[in-house]
């Protein structure tokens, strides 16, 4: 199959947005793009990173759109293989199932051009449709969602929505990481640990009317997967939040321990366990060090992304 075909009014001309749409056959995406073209203008690159039958490659063809054979498993890899190649200054990213209102793509990109953020997601939950997404579904991206705003000090709603906008420079600092299975999750985590702003929109999110999805065959597996990936993140950019989770693990048992002892000399009134005292003082005494040791660490770290933030303006 050809590499790509290049929708233009003028091939020469960089694109000012590029969308990379990632697609596994669904017969939708021959609505979206005249949409899309409709609402941002014809000279939008169009980067459809594509996994199908002949048949269907043979009619994507014709809509003049640049195609990319997708290679690797993955809505992750797929994206940042269309983001890779995309020439726009600024990138966006949208599913091919019609699910999102494609008008959030339009406000995600003028947050971006008005310098409002770097990175802007698409809120499902300000806009969900009727039988849009099931309940079980809602309780993980609510609490996904939660974990990154406790971790990255963000306030985001939905960070495993399919719809999202970045500014270029803000993507060619992490274009070289390997993708790891986490969703949109993936570019909002590194994203977020280069120091760049992240915001949101609402966006509607309707019910998805042809075929099924194909993000994984476990949404609950791959939902856990998400949030390893988040936590372990947070060793890296957030090293208050394990510290001082191990530091209050530490005073915990210091005051268990602490407490044992005062009620056995309330019932002697004599203190016998100066052993026990002692560990109960030394786990009080390294908890708080844990607190103070993440405080510095993480202090440093902060002013280590503000430098950088700064010399890459």
């Amino acid at each position: 199959m050809p590499n790509k075909i290049v929708y233009s009014k003028n091939k020469n001309a960089k694109p000012k947005i590029s969308i990379v749409i990632p697609n596994m056959q669904e017969e939708t995406l021959f609505g979206i793009i005249p949409k899309l073209r409709s609402l941002l203008g014809n000279d939008i690159e169009i980067i459809i990173v594509n996994l199908s039958s002949k048949e269907y490659l043979r009619r994507l063809q014709k809509t003049g759109v640049t195609i990319l054979k997708q290679e690797k498993k993955g809505v992750e890899a797929a994206i940042i293989k269309g983001l890779r190649h995309a020439q726009g200054d600024i990138l966006a990213s949208i599913d091919a199932d019609d699910t999102h209102e494609l008008e959030g793509i339009k406000k995600a990109i003028a947050l971006i051009e008005n310098n409002r953020a770097d990175f802007v997601l698409g809120n499902r939950f300000g806009g969900l449709q009727k039988e849009s997404m099931k309940a079980y579904l809602r309780f993980g991206n609510a609490f996904l969602s939660l974990l990154y705003s406790i971790v990255y000090r963000i306030h985001i709603h939905d960070v495993l929505t399919g719809l999202f906008a970045v500014r270029r420079d803000a993507f060619d600092k992490i274009r070289d990481i390997k993708p790891y299975r986490a969703g949109i999750g993936f570019f909002a985590i590194e994203i977020a640990k280069k120091g760049y702003k992240i915001d949101e929109i609402p966006i509607k999110y309707y019910k998805r009317n042809y075929g099924e999805s194909k993000l994984a065959k476990s949404k609950f597996i791959y939902g856990i997967g998400v949030a390893i990936h988040i936590i372990r993140s947070a060793r890296d950019f957030s090293p208050l939040i394990v510290f001082s989770g191990i530091g209050i693990l530490f005073i915990i048992a210091g005051l268990a321990l602490g407490v044992h002892i005062f009620i056995v000399f309330l019932s002697t009134n004599k203190f016998t366990l100066t052993g026990r005292a002692l560990a109960s003082f030394l786990f009080l005494m390294i908890g708080t060090l844990f607190i103070i040791a993440g405080l510095i660490i993480d202090l440093l770290m902060d002013i280590k992304r503000k430098i950088e933030r700064a010399q890459n303006k």
